[in-house]
């Protein structure tokens, strides 16, 4: 089976990072898999999983892994985009994700996932790099807005690095699978969540610069607030959002909410 560019397909090759992978996936559990495509991942997962369903873009591929596992019990598959899939009822409510992840989709493979509650688990391999972004906290080099974001939702841990010649064709960077549980609770209480991620977002927008030059685009406050605001959350103006841990944000945002602060158009 040809691998076709324009996806970014690189099909796991290692049956030994292959079985690392599934033991991650607790036994018994409804599994959603993302792309199986050869089903490097798959067969093992039928057989750990209480219920399957994969999620395949590929019809090719589709077609070839139903017409190998078909008649396996517990076994599904539907062609389409995970982008744009929701799971079916009968499939629970406490789901476990697992899929190796295309890099060009990344972000928004896991912005899907963490909108959907149901997906309790996830066991999900991205390039190094993005995984170091996900799991990242204040202070290290890879923490940015999408770190922020997931932390409020999941917590995450890279429980495997995969190096890149387990993959064929070999992609140019290695991997790594992270393992998320969604919170019950987030960590930090707010009243207006997508306030919390865009005030996030415009702090990371020139994360090379002091806070106190950070873009108040579209957070509808003056310099005079936007400094008088740091100052009350004992947050340094010469401070970089790299330094600030989710309950700095929340802080912030509590202070610029509070209707004593004259909040005006920038």
């Amino acid at each position: 089976m040809p691998r076709r560019p324009k996806l970014g397909q690189h099909f796991l090759a290692s049956e030994g990072v292959a079985r690392r992978i599934v033991e991650l996936v607790p036994p018994g559990a409804a599994v959603v898999e993302i792309g199986p495509g050869r089903g490097a991942l798959t067969t093992g997962l039928v057989e750990r999983a209480g219920s399957y369903l994969g999620v395949e873009l590929d019809d090719q591929l589709a077609d070839r892994l139903a017409e190998r596992l078909g008649e396996r019990d517990g076994f599904r598959l539907v062609k389409g985009d995970f982008l744009a899939f929701t799971p079916p009822a009968e499939l629970g409510e406490e789901l476990t994700l697992v899929g190796n992840v295309p890099y060009a989709v990344s972000a928004r493979i896991v912005q899907r996932a963490v909108a959907e509650p149901r997906y309790r688990r996830a066991v999900l391999m991205f390039q190094r790099e993005f995984a170091r972004r996900l799991t990242a906290g204040a202070g290290e080099s890879d923490y940015g807005s999408l770190s922020v974001y997931v932390d409020y939702h999941w917590r995450t841990r890279i429980a495997l690095h995969v190096p890149a010649g387990r993959f064929r064709p070999p992609p140019r960077v290695d991997s790594a699978v992270i393992v998320a549980e969604r919170r019950e609770v987030p960590p930090i209480e707010v009243d207006d969540p997508e306030a919390l991620f865009t005030l996030v977002r415009a702090c990371f927008a020139r994360r090379r610069k002091q806070l106190a030059n950070a873009d108040r685009r579209g957070l509808g406050v003056d310099r005079e607030t936007w400094l008088t605001a740091l100052e009350a959350a004992d947050i340094p103006r010469n401070a970089r959002a790299q330094e600030l841990a989710l309950a700095d944000f929340a802080r912030l945002l509590s202070i610029l909410k509070q209707p004593t602060v004259d909040n005006h158009e920038a």
